[in-house]
């Protein structure tokens, strides 16, 4: 069941990558440059993992790459969070954008509980 749960969300959130890139570019911090490729990029990737996951054909390595990920993604929830008015996104209330924080940290320990 966590297999797939995992992978339902995965997908949905590679799918919306593609539904909505400037989004997901805009809440990509501003240092980092080619912020619409990354947007796509990570798209493919959580589109990976999910079909990875649904597909019951997931490795422990790459059930570690996707706790890998999901911190390297990390900092993007941040900048959400600390930035709503410059994203235009204020309207959020602080406690889903808060809340983005420690499911990152959830989404991985439901990773390695998977581990074999």
């Amino acid at each position: 069941m966590k297999r797939i749960i995992m992978g339902t969300i995965f997908t949905i959130a590679g799918v919306a990558h593609f539904l909505k890139p400037e989004k997901f570019a805009n809440i990509t911090p501003r240092f980092l440059p080619f912020r619409t490729f990354i947007a796509y990029f990570t798209g493919v990737v959580e589109l990976l993992f999910g079909m990875l996951l649904l597909t019951g054909k997931v490795t422990n390595w790459q059930l570690g790459a996707m706790q890998k990920f999901l911190w390297a993604v990390f900092p993007a929830n941040i900048y959400m969070y600390t930035h709503q008015d410059k994203l235009g996104i204020s309207h959020l209330p602080d406690w889903a954008l808060l809340g983005r924080l420690p499911l990152q940290k959830v989404m991985s320990d439901t990773l390695e509980d998977m581990k074999r």
